[in-house]
């Protein structure tokens, strides 16, 4: 599974690959997320708008996960929204990214995820 974290607008965004471990414990937190609430959709605009994860399981082309919203998009173009409380699965991502990102990208994700 390859995570892109949606950083900048212009230039090529930081990615970084999962281990399979990682993959499955990525996936198996996003099993356990509820439905967001209606109208719940992920940041937008300039800057940081979140991580996208592609390769993951057979059914799933991409996952977002954005400001405490996961979208799954499938193969058949349905979407799924969930809710991410307290961005837990956007800050393990982030955790998962520091040993791959530079310092002053980890810094900006940082400071987004915590501000």
């Amino acid at each position: 599974m390859d995570v892109e974290i949606d950083l900048y607008s212009g230039r090529r965004n930081p990615a970084f690959s999962l281990t399979p471990e990682a993959g499955e414990a990525v996936m198996s937190r996003l099993a356990a997320l509820p439905p967001a609430p209606p109208g719940a959709v992920p940041l937008q605009g300039l800057g940081y708008r979140g991580l996208r994860i592609t390769g993951g399981p057979a059914d799933a082309v991409e996952i977002v996960v954005s400001g405490g919203v996961v979208v799954v998009r499938d193969r058949d173009g349905a979407e799924r929204v969930l809710q991410d409380a307290g961005r837990a699965l956007e800050h393990s991502l982030a955790d998962l990214a520091a040993a791959s990102l530079d310092p002053a990208e980890m810094s900006v994700l940082r400071r987004e995820l915590d501000g």
